[in-house]
């Protein structure tokens, strides 16, 4: 920049003495600056007004090319009594739901599911929310995570397929509640662990009937987690397994047994526990 153009403007006395020059901008530097004000016009008009796109479409367009690719994702959930699908979902239904509405679906811990009344609705697409998310004040588990979309349909159609069944009647209400008198305690030969005084709860049936969904029969661990490690989220003494399974864990879907279980019935499985969980320690 020719020396002649360095025009002082005078502003040192305002700001500490420092000045500058009111000199023109590189004719190069000016024209880069235009060329671009330009070009951002014709790319936007290009852009949003002739082609029209926009982040929207784009989802559009992926959501449309997946749907080629992957066809089985688009399919919905929907209602399907077919043989295969209700042998399915009965087979989901003994190994999730059993414990709480009954083998029969006569319901125990948790309600009748062949009757006319239902708590959250009974059309597929309710039945098929209520097990998708659970119902967590009364204990039921969020099942989306576990078992999926498509087994929750077979295991919604199941139920739906069972509607006016008219299951026998449940058990006596001492074995509702898992009380197992002497006669129903295990012979003679089975394991001393599991055996129990003539009179006395046994915790071992118990744990069968209430706690095998969650927990698995050998107590490795399902949807609940395992109880035969070294590892106690909650405390592994026996008063710790007792107040926990007292008070349930309602955020991860394990609900309070007091009141479903007697006081004895939770001192047995407590009891129960602790011994299978330090066997040959």
């Amino acid at each position: 920049m020719s020396k002649l153009n360095d025009e002082i403007l005078g502003h040192g006395d305002e700001s500490d003495g420092i000045e500058e020059y009111d000199n023109p901008l590189p004719d190069w530097w000016v024209g880069m600056f235009l060329l671009c004000i330009g070009w951002a016009g014709v790319y936007f008009a290009n852009w949003h007004i002739v082609d029209s796109k926009t982040q929207a479409g784009f989802y559009e367009q992926e959501v449309a090319e997946a749907k080629v690719l992957w066809p089985e994702l688009d399919k919905g959930a929907a209602f399907d009594d077919s043989p295969a699908a209700l042998a399915k979902g009965g087979e989901l239904f003994a190994a999730n739901c059993s414990s709480c509405h009954g083998a029969n679906l006569e319901g125990g811990i948790g309600p009748n599911l062949t009757d006319a009344e239902w708590i959250h609705g009974g059309t597929f697409d309710e039945v098929f929310s209520t097990i998708d998310k659970g119902v967590a004040a009364k204990g039921m588990p969020t099942w989306g995570p576990i078992l999926g979309p498509k087994k929750i349909g077979t295991l919604a159609s199941y139920i739906l397929s069972k509607q006016g069944s008219a299951p026998a009647a449940a058990a006596p209400a001492a074995a509702d509640a898992g009380v197992v008198a002497a006669a129903d305690a295990p012979a003679a030969d089975a394991p001393a662990a599991d055996a129990a005084p003539e009179g006395a709860v046994n915790g071992a049936a118990v744990f069968a009937k209430n706690c095998v969904a969650c927990h698995m029969a050998d107590m490795t661990g399902g949807i609940g987690p395992n109880l035969i490690d070294a590892e106690w989220i909650h405390g592994g003494e026996l008063a710790q397994i007792r107040t926990t399974i007292e008070n349930g864990v309602p955020a991860k879907g394990m609900i309070s047994w007091k009141g479903t279980l007697s006081d004895a019935e939770i001192e047995a499985v407590a009891a129960y526990v602790y011994g299978k969980s330090h066997e040959g320690g």
